[in-house]
Parts: C-alpha cells; structure tokens; sequence
C-alpha cells in the first residue's frame, strides 16, 4: 500500500530522505542541541504531564524526526511554532516518529512536544518510593532512573549516550516539598493550586541517561571541598545517618581531583538516599545528583557493621569515579559500557586502598571480586569485555560480572604492566582531551600508549575483544649457576569444554622469588614456551603480586612446595594461590584433594580477608553438595576447620581489631549457622532476640548475622513473630533486612508463605524482587517454579530494565539438572537476544551438578579423615 500524504508519495520520500539507522540506534541525520523540559507530576494518580523544547540540528532535508519514547502519550508536536506533526510509534523499539505536511530544511530548528506520562512503582524512569515518615506517616518521594534506556519514559528524546546535549529542567512540586536535580536551583516560585515551580540551571553537555530529577520531604545536609558544595538528601529525620558517607565523598573528591587532573566540574554534587530498593542495582552516577538506595548510603553509628562502611565507601567512591569515568567522558554506545564500570570498580579500589589503607581493598578484589570475574568469564557462556550490544535486553544484560569485575581486573593488570605514574598520565591525557565527548575504548589505549612508549593496545584487545581467561602452565624449574629458569607456555582456563577451546591472549606475568620483592615483568603469547629467570635457587612464584588476570598450573612437585610454604607468601599470593587451587580442581586440571590439602594447614590466626574467602569457598562446596549423602559429613569438617577460627574472634569486637577481622566475624557467624552449629545457632538466637527487644543492646556487627541466623532457622511460630515485627518496622532499610530474611528461612512451607506473601500489598512493590530472591538463596527451584507460575504478577513489580533475567536467575542456585531444563523450556519462546540470562542460569546449574558427580566422593573422604 502507498500513503500519498500532502500530494507526495511517503514512502518514496522515506526512502529518500531517512538517514541510516544502525541496528537498535536511531537513524542519523537530526540530533539535538538542547532541552528545556517542564514536568509535572501527579503523585496520588502515579501520573505526569510535561511539556519540552527541543533545539535541533537537522543535516538533510527531511519529512520524518525519530527519537525515543516509552510509555508516553504524546498529545502534540509542533516544529518553530507552527508545522503540527503525525505521530507514529514502535513499541518494540521504543521510538516516536513525527511526520511532517511539508520538508524539514536543513538546519535548526525548535521542536516542542506536550505529552503525559507514567510514574512507576519500580525504580524505571520517574518513580515513586512509598515509605513510612516522621511518626509514622505515610509518605511518597519521586526520583528518576534513566541509565540503561530510560530517560524515554520522562520525556521523548535522543536517548543514547552518543547524542550530549545540555538539559534545562522545571518541575512542579506541592507547595512544602522540595525539588532537586544535577544543578543548582536557580528558581522557585508559587504556582497555581498550592503549587511551586523549581527550575534548575542548565547542565553541561551530558548524555541523556544522567539527567536526574527528585522531589519529596526530604533534609538536606553539606559540606565544602574547595568551590564544590557535597550535599546528602534524605527522607525528613535520618540526614545525620549520611554524615559517613559525606565524610568520605569529601575525602574521594579531593583524591580524585588530583588523580585525574581535571577538576570535578559541577557546582555541587548531592547524593540521595532513597528508601526503596532494586533488582538492578544499587546506586546510580546522575551527574551532580547521584542516587543511592538507603542500605549503601545511610548508616547509623549504633548498628554499623564494618561491611556496611566499606560498603559505602566502595560504592561512593565507584559513583564518584563515574563523574568522570562515565558522566564527562562518556563511552559512545553501549558496547563500550565497561569504559564506565570498569573503571569506577578499579578507581573505587585504588582509592580506598590509598585513603583506608587498613581496609584490605586490594586484597579484598583479589579475593572476591577478580575470583567472581574468572568464574563467570571461564564458561560457555562468557562474552567479550567489548560486546556487541542492540537491543534495549542486551543493554540490560551487559551490566554483569564480565563489564564490571573483568574490568576491573584487565585495568590493574595495565596499570601493573606500565606503571602506576605513566597509567596515571594517561589517563590524565584522556580526560583533558574528551571532557564533555564521547569515545571508544582504543581512545584510551592511545594515550596510555603515547605516556609509555609502549604498544598498549595488542595486549589489551586480546584481553577485551574475546571472552575467556589464559591459564600460564608452568613447567619444571631448574636452578643453573645461582639462577632459576622456568618454562611457561599457554593455554585457556575452563570450566567447562567450550570455554577451553584454544585461545592465545598477550599476557603480561611478572615471577619472582615466592618470598621477599624482586620479580620480573615478561609477555607470554602464543604457541610454545617462553623462558622466565629469577635469581636465586629458591621457591618461585608466578602472578607475583598477582596484578594479572589468568590463572597459573604448576606442576604437582613445584605446587607442593608452595603448599609447604604458603604462610612465608605476602598475603595477596596466598590469594591468589588459594583461589587457583580450588579453581584448577573445579575445572579439572587437578584433583579436589589439593586444595583441601591446603585448606587444612591455614593457620587459624592467618589474614582475615584469605579466611574470609576461604570460608566463601567452604560455603560454594556445600551447596554444591547440596542433598547429597556426603554433605552432613563435609559440614561437619567444615566446623571443625572454622571453630578456631571464630573462637580467635569471638562474638564481639575487641579494642582496636582490624577491620577485616570484623568482617571475617560478620561472614563466619551466619556462615556457621548454615553449617547448623548448634551452639552458634543458640547463641545468636539469644543475640536476636536481645536485638528485639532493645536494638541498642546488641552491637550492630552482632545484630544483623545473628538476625539472620535466628530467621533461617525459624519454625512456624517465630516466622510468624518475625513477619509481625517486618510487618510493623517503619524503618525501610531495617524492612527490607527483615522481610529478606523472611524468604532465606529453609523451611519450605515457611519459604512458600513468604513467596506467597509477595503477590498481596503488604510488602512494598521494590521489596517484593528481594524476597523472591531471598527465598531463590535456599529454594531456587521453588522460587522459580512459581515464579513462573506467577509471571504476570511478578513482571509487574520489577523495573523493565530487569525482566529479561529476573526468573531465569532464580533457578541458577540449583545443582538439579532437571530444574535446567525447566529454564530452558521456559526460556525457549524468548527472542535470542533475550536467552542470554537463561543460557547462563543453565550453565551455572549444569557446571554445579557436574562438580557434584566429580568430587562427592573425594570431598566426603577428605570430610571422614580422621
């Protein structure tokens, strides 16, 4: 069919006139120089209204302007005042196209657009959080979340981080709440009906996802560094719970100002706490306004655990490093996302390491986050760093491990491969040359090529344009003349057969003796071996300092010596060493049995942060074991190799305990509960109910394990005491603990009431994805089983950014090969770039039953060794 529209052919004209639109991208040729937008939000009917003025540029003659838009009525579209346009959507890309009576010129030109919205009760677009105020009043903040694609659901636009533009923001507040935004107000006057009108000052050139707007009851809190106001928003009543984290975004600022050379921009920079939660995520980097989640901003000083603070500070520190990393240099598309995460991880790292050295921070990323990196990037279905990304699910789906802890790790390994000040320089270069642009990844190889001379960038495509992880094979050492010679040859890490198809990366590997600070730098690339020296006759280490990102084979006489030795190694080896182990084994590069071997001679008073993983370890082998006959036995051994560890630390903090060791103890006590330690269960459950019954009693490292504990082991009577008080609490941090803990209880028919208890209005909507996820933690084929049975009812209360994954991934805790292909089948009508959660869920449950069919018996001898 041809439309003839204003005596011209449309189609034809279409075809000669609509730029090309790369695959998931709007088409080119029209983009915007500016937005001046009004909203106004209706809070009681969860609706808005808003008007905008778009300045555009237009390339070529044109009859049809596409931009973004998702759940927005559009009630009109003028061009200059006059030309009123057609409208036309696509749903499934989320666009708006305006048709014009006559051809666009060339040129700028105003667009302006009255439409109305939605306000979700998920954290998608503008939102709203129900909370309980001061004296228990009922009460409603609205705060925005655009990152991925979302801004499209606030207001039509350009909504890819490729189109910067300023933005000039006005919202419509009732008279007596506030209204905040990226800017400074710079307006604020009386409107009709008990109404005020806010108006913000223009921002920088940002991308559309950063725009932020807020409004509600809230106090507001701040402090100077240098020119820059750093301000806290809370709910009325709790500002003084942000006084930790603005103490500390004071000290980041200052930090990050000299690391990057170009000083933070913005006026000010508020961070707000909202009392809600998510599925996706935690905190998000609107430039100047960045948006928190209570449970990782808000702390009070009388029930603060030591996790909690580092928690903080880590995520304060990642947001922060985004204001650079992310919000003034901004990666053109979506593919290079890790540009922005991986870089807020690794400078979050850095700069908690500098500013609280007795953190661990390095060490604590090696243990953990590179640990978690390497499990999910040695799979099947592992991606590059650098990923192909085009529709809005794959957009979701990139925000995982690979983007942000692989990252993260191949920046460390840059970093340690030039030098801290040259990698500094760098990035300096970096920033002062793209501030307020766009760029790809090899833009930074070029200047951290050009400060160290040295050809950056082959090393690093081989680390971000393939997925998986090297493994260095070390070959027999020989001492000659003072001097040991190692051959090291490569190959690929895998924990599955896929994964360990034939690769070849260029991997730096810096080896030294395993005990004092000499090492050498050496590259490690293709086929054949390569020859590394070290002075001396005695014990050699690879990865030394483990700055690297691979995985090391020894041969069982060269990692049987290492064993013997492995209290002599700094502890950051000990890691690494420890971690590799368990990781070859799972693999099946070697038997289970050595690193049970190595476990078993850990001293008890050894570093926290190695304990703390290897309890982590301990906790992954027993659900692997999960229901199998070896398991009761396994557990048993497992006390038995924590208790000294626990009695070291006992229930309460000492006097001047590193920081780790509360963390250790805030990890062994739930930990040892799981493991149904009797005299831990009974003790926590007097801590818990002592916590109850006067809060301020119970030191807040104790209170939140030992609630936990209390909760798992609930039987009917105390789960419902337990929901009574979730049911009452006003606090929404303590309410989210609370109800969460109510879904982890291991009782099935308690876990199915809680799951239950997520489909009726009792739970806020944003807490009700915890609990499913709760209940997933012990019972995930229950939870997915009825989640599935439920779909409708729990797609309505997840962000959209979130769907794709949600239900797939709470069956991924399973070992039950028949509960992987219930994800399949379910997963099956999903168009393909949808399945990719699925495909991992299905990965992780196949790679657990596997270890279970492998090591059961050699665990279960090991746990029966007398």
């Amino acid at each position: 069919m041809r439309i003839i529209f204003a005596g011209i052919s449309l189609a034809a004209t279409l075809l000669a006139t609509t730029a090309y639109a790369a695959p998931g991208r709007l088409p080119e040729g029209v983009r915007p120089l500016s937005y001046d937008i009004t909203v106004e939000p209706d809070a009681a009917k969860l609706t808005f209204t808003g008007r905008e003025t778009i300045a555009i540029q237009v390339d070529k003659p044109t009859r049809t302007i596409t931009l973004n838009s998702a759940d927005i009525a559009i009630s009109s579209v003028k061009l200059d005042g006059n030309a009123v346009a057609k409208v036309s959507f696509d749903e499934a890309g989320q666009r708006a196209t305006f048709t014009f009576p006559t051809m666009v010129t060339a040129g700028q030109h105003n667009l302006a657009i009255t439409y109305s919205g939605i306000i979700h009760t998920s954290a998608t677009g503008l939102f709203a959080i129900d909370y309980d105020g001061e004296k228990g009043a009922k009460e409603r903040m609205l705060v925005t979340q655009f990152e991925a694609p979302d801004a499209r659901r606030f207001a039509p636009m350009w909504d890819e981080p490729g189109y910067k533009t300023t933005f000039k923001l006005s919202a419509v507040t009732p008279t007596g709440q506030t209204a905040f935004s990226n800017m400074p107000v710079t307006g604020k006057v009386a409107g009709a009906s008990g109404k005020t009108v806010w108006t913000f000052a223009p921002t920088p050139k940002m991308s559309s996802y950063l725009l932020f707007l807020g409004m509600g009851n809230v106090d507001r809190k701040t402090v100077m560094e240098g020119n820059v106001e750093i301000g806290v928003i809370t709910r009325k009543g709790v500002v003084d719970q942000g006084d930790y984290a603005l103490a500390s975004a004071k000290k980041v600022l200052a930090a990050y100002n000299d690391y990057f050379g170009t000083p933070y921009p913005l006026p000010k920079m508020d961070m707000i706490a909202g009392p809600g939660s998510s599925q996706f995520f935690g905190a998000m980097e609107n430039w100047g306004a960045i948006f928190y989640f209570e449970r990782i901003l808000l702390v009070d000083p009388k029930y603060q655990t030591e996790n909690q603070k580092q928690d903080i500070f880590n995520v304060v520190a990642h947001e922060m490093a985004h204001q650079w990393f992310g919000d003034l240099v901004t990666m053109n598309w979506w593919d290079d996302l890790w540009l922005n995460e991986g870089f807020a991880s690794w400078m979050a790292s850095k700069v908690s390491g500098d500013l609280n050295p007795m953190s661990g921070a390095t060490s604590q990323t090696l243990a953990f986050d590179r640990q978690s990196a390497i499990t999910r990037d040695a799979r099947v279905t592992t991606h590059p760093i650098i990923q192909h990304v085009e529709t809005v699910d794959e957009i979701s789906t990139a925000f995982d491990d690979i983007t942000y802890r692989k990252g993260e790790a191949v920046i460390r390994m840059l970093e340690g491969a030039v030098g801290p000040d040259v990698f500094r320089q760098g990035v300096r270069s970096y920033m002062a040359k793209y501030k307020y642009g766009n760029t790809e990844t090899d833009q930074l190889w070029t200047e951290i090529a050009a400060a160290s001379g040295k050809p950056i960038a082959p090393m690093m495509h081989s680390f971000t344009l393939q997925g998986g992880v090297p493994l260095i094979r070390v070959g027999v050492p020989v001492c000659n003349g003072g001097t040991t010679t190692l051959p090291l040859s490569q190959d690929r890490f895998g924990l599955d057969t896929p994964s360990k198809a034939k690769t070849t990366w260029i991997v730096p590997v810096r080896v030294g003796a395993a005990t004092g600070h000499t090492s050498s730098l050496i590259s490690v690339s293709g086929a054949g071996n390569t020859t590394a020296t070290v002075p001396g006759c005695g014990l050699t280490l690879v990865n030394k300092g483990q700055s690297a990102y691979f995985r090391t084979l020894y041969t069982p006489a060269h990692q049987e010596a290492l064993r013997a030795g492995f209290s002599t190694l700094a502890v950051d080896d000990q890691i690494g060493f420890a971690a590799d182990t368990l990781a070859l084994a799972n693999g099946g590069y070697q038997p289970i049995e050595r690193y049970l071997a190595l476990v078993d001679g850990v001293a008890p008073n050894a570093d926290p942060i190695l304990w703390s993983m290897i309890a982590g370890q301990l906790s992954t082998i027993d659900h692997v074991l999960n229901g199998a006959p070896e398991q009761p036995a396994f557990r048993a051994r497992a006390k038995t190799l924590l208790h000294p560890v626990f009695a070291r630390l006992g229930w309460e903090a000492k006097a001047q305990e590193a920081p780790a060791d509360a963390q250790l103890r805030e990890t062994l006590i739930p930990l040892l509960g799981d493991f149904g330690d009797q005299a831990v269960v009974a003790e926590a459950a007097r801590y818990a109910a002592k916590s109850f019954s006067d809060p301020s009693a119970v030191p807040g490292p104790i209170r939140q394990p030992a609630q936990r504990v209390y909760a798992s082991t609930a039987d009917a009577a105390r789960w419902d005491d337990l929901h009574a008080k979730a049911k009452a609490e006003q606090s929404p941090v303590a309410k989210l603990t609370q109800y969460s803990n109510l879904g982890s209880v291991r009782d099935v028919v308690l876990a199915q009431k809680a799951l239950d208890l997520t489909l009726t209005d009792e739970i806020p909507v944003p807490m009700r994805g915890n609990v499913i996820q709760a209940v997933a933690s012990e019972h995930p084929a229950l939870a997915f089983d009825w989640a599935v049975a439920h779909e409708a009812q729990v797609y309505a209360v997840l962000e959209a950014s979130t769907q794709s994954k949600f239900i797939v991934g709470l069956a991924a805790g399973s070992g039950d090969l028949a509960v992987a292909k219930r994800v399949t089948a379910y997963a099956a009508p999903m168009p393909a770039a949808s399945r990719k959660p699925a495909d991992q869920a299905v990965s992780s449950i196949t790679y657990r039953a596997g270890l279970r069919s492998t090591q059961a018996a050699a665990i279960g001898k090991w746990a029966n060794k007398k």
